[in-house]
């Protein structure tokens, strides 16, 4: 073989070797790109596309009942990944592995999203089964984690559901699964087992959700409204049962109401908690907001400018990052910091007690007067009450309705207001609805009163004619019996 040829036949061996050392590299490239769409880098477990591909084949592949739980982590995981960046990977990576040793060899575990893991169960087949393995999981995963000497607290919550009986595809049996997990974070429970009943409730749910987000649009445009605001009036009355009685109007507290075009009145009940498990109720306070804006303006043109109007305002509201900003746009409507309006907040949302102080804090300076609704119905009140920089106490019908007649409610009314005024915070009584108890509790301390006993909630033009006719009504109301 000549030297040419010998030259050409060992450039072309290299150019072999060049092009396979490339291909390596590739296949390299490509295998750790896959890697990476395919595994969640946190807790190096299979994630929602791996899920999704072998799903369906991993359910047909044997007889077998089968079972999905759809695990997420609690409120308490996003408040960690908000005030410590650097933990949620480590919590994730312990997490996992504790998830896996629960469930071991009885099936699949995957990381699909962030705060939510998905479980396939091969082979445990019995339901009871199923629940006491979620029950252990919960139990390991609220175990303490302890990190540089802190003590780290998660919790859990679980949906379940059985194929095939309650899904016979992927898609019906996530989508169930998924269902039961919304009801088990509703309900703060362990865990929740799909029901038909909890499918055909989260059908109703999703079509009054359409129907809150048309009244919204409707309410913002030029068709007749669907949502109106109510005012029941707050009395403050003086030397009652005496011939020198007083009464007069201090404020309102404000209430929507919806009144659907083929529906009738739906009650705020059935429609509120929808809109705070969908967030829509975050559009809907900011409507509530500026109407009342525009009442105030109008009271004040009708020579009620001292009245004051309470605002409810949702832990939803309260939550989101841009709530502080969203106050500071209200008070610029209302044009001065000396400004008539009220917000309520309720014991029940508050779940991060440093944080809502140090917003509350915000609010008193934009010139909010700020109101604990419902006092008395939380299991933690006596204890953070005192740290708490509230202006009013509202004390819950709950409590009321039992006085003076029922002992126990009477006790623990006698020690809210006791305690309210020890404290130095002022008091609104609701449910006020017989003399009875507006005379036991005016002996007791409080003066100022909201209930069906002076008035019902009113439409807005019902409200300034209760003003205009209050002389009367209250000289009616304090009449001796």
């Amino acid at each position: 073989m000549g030297l040419l040829a010998v030259s050409e036949n060992l450039q072309y061996r290299r150019l072999i070797e060049s092009l396979e050392n490339e291909l390596a590299l590739s296949r390299g490239k490509i295998d750790k790109l896959t890697q990476k769409l395919e595994v969640n880098e946190d807790t190096g477990l299979p994630n929602a596309v791996v899920m999704n591909r072998e799903m369906e084949g991993l359910l047909k592949a044997t007889p077998d009942s089968k079972a999905v739980l759809f695990l997420s982590l609690t409120d308490q995981y996003t408040t960690l990944k908000r005030t410590s960046p650097s933990k949620p990977q480590w919590i994730l990576f312990n997490t996992a592995i504790r998830i896996m040793t629960v469930v071991a060899e009885h099936g699949r575990v995957y990381h699909t999203r962030e705060e939510e893991f998905l479980i396939l169960l091969e082979d445990l087949h019995d339901p009871v089964a199923v629940t006491q393995l979620a029950s252990e999981i919960v139990k390991q995963v609220k175990e303490a984690y302890v990190l540089n000497g802190q003590t780290i607290s998660l919790g859990v919550n679980i949906g379940i559901a059985l194929y095939p009986e309650q899904g016979e595809s992927k898609s019906i049996l996530l989508r169930h699964a998924d269902i039961a997990l919304s009801e088990s974070i509703k309900n703060k429970s362990m865990y929740q087992l799909f029901t038909p009943e909890l499918r055909d409730r989260m059908i109703e749910k999703d079509e009054l959700q359409k129907k809150i987000l048309k009244a919204l649009e409707v309410n913002n445009s030029d068709e007749r409204p669907q949502l109106m605001l109510y005012f029941q009036p707050q009395v403050e009355i003086r030397n009652w049962n005496t011939p020198e009685v007083q009464g007069r109007v201090v404020g309102a507290e404000v209430l929507i109401r919806w009144n659907h075009p083929t529906d009738g009145f739906i009650p705020p009940g059935k429609f509120i908690p929808v809109a705070e498990e969908t967030g829509l109720i975050v559009h809907m306070g900011t409507w509530i907001l500026h109407t009342a804006i525009s009442c105030l303006q109008d009271l004040a043109l009708q020579g009620y400018g001292t009245i004051t109007v309470s605002v409810n305002i949702s832990s939803v509201q309260m939550n989101m990052d841009d709530f502080i900003p969203r106050m500071k746009e209200i008070v610029r409507r209302l044009k001065t910091a000396d400004h008539p309006m009220k917000l309520e907040l309720t014991e029940s949302g508050m779940v991060n007690i440093e944080d809502t102080i140090k917003k509350i804090g915000d609010m008193k300076e934009m010139g909010f007067k700020i109101l604990l609704d419902d006092f008395g119905t939380g299991y933690s009140s006596l204890s953070y009450l005192k740290d708490l920089p509230i202006d009013v106490v509202k004390i819950d019908k709950s409590f009321v309705d039992g006085v003076p007649a029922g002992e126990k409610d009477t006790a623990m009314t006698r020690t809210i207001i006791t305690l309210a005024k020890e404290l130095r915070k002022d008091i609104i009584v609701e449910g006020t609805e017989h003399r009875e108890q507006i005379d036991w509790l005016f002996d007791h301390g409080c003066t100022v009163y909201q209930g069906y006993y002076f008035s019902k909630p009113l439409p807005y033009s019902d409200f300034v004619q209760y003003l205009k006719n209050f002389p009367a009504i209250f000289e009616e109301k304090s009449r001796p019996n």
